[in-house]
């Protein structure tokens, strides 16, 4: 994906669940389902001393996000992607490979399951990634899909947010999960050339726009737990 885009988040208490979800079939742009719902799995990489979180913890303008995602059984990677998220002055855009991951394999290593990713990227993939990067933590949560009528903004909805720690240890940990609350993160999505109808429809939802980051709030969540 090359369009630069921008994207919105908005956290929402559960108990304006209800009221959010009514907006947003209710708005005169028509959101309806998109896709069926289907469990997200991210697995963040980032450097020794976490780079990438500082980066966006300081608020800098032009980052980097470095993720690997697949739908589904947490435990099958075998579709996975990496994902560049580039983001400057508030709009962003995704670079995409595929990278399989084999995540079954007897004696599992993150140190040889990435190395052996690393070397079927093609080269663009390979400087992308660069080296000194580790596993940090996979984000997991449910995850609905909707897309106003005239198909110019998206919006998903993702809940059940969790995160596994992969810090520490060689070995995969997709077994102690740590709940980063009950809330749900609506986020609305449109390419830069709908800018202004992103910012209507903004201006009429019962809830305002924050930063919000899964990462910096999964390393949070590991950090202060």
């Amino acid at each position: 994906m090359d369009a630069l885009r921008f994207e919105v988040k908005i956290p929402i208490p559960a108990i304006r669940m209800q009221q959010v979800l009514l907006w947003l079939r209710m708005h005169p742009l028509l959101f309806s389902q998109h896709y069926d719902p289907r469990l997200v799995n991210s697995l963040y990489l980032d450097s020794c001393n976490l780079a990438r979180y500082e980066e966006n913890l300081n608020g800098i303008s032009e980052r980097k996000k470095v993720r690997l995602r697949w739908y589904g059984d947490t435990a099958d990677a075998s579709t996975a992607k990496l994902e560049f998220k580039l983001r400057k002055s508030g709009k962003g855009k995704k670079i995409i490979f595929n990278a399989p991951l084999d995540l079954s394999t007897e004696n599992f290593s993150w140190r040889n399951a990435l190395n052996d990713s690393y070397h079927k990227l093609p080269d663009k993939g390979r400087i992308y990634l660069g080296n000194g990067i580790m596993p940090i933590l996979i984000c997991r949560y449910q995850r609905q899909y909707f897309v106003s009528d005239c198909q110019k903004i998206r919006a998903t909805i993702d809940s059940e947010i969790e995160v596994f720690d992969q810090r520490y240890s060689d070995r995969l940990n997709i077994a102690k999960p740590q709940s980063l609350g009950h809330y749900y993160l609506l986020e609305l999505k449109a390419d830069e050339a709908f800018e202004k109808e992103l910012s209507e429809l903004i201006g009429t939802c019962p809830l305002r726009p924050s930063r919000h980051s899964k990462y910096v709030n999964g390393i949070r969540k590991l950090i202060w737990k």
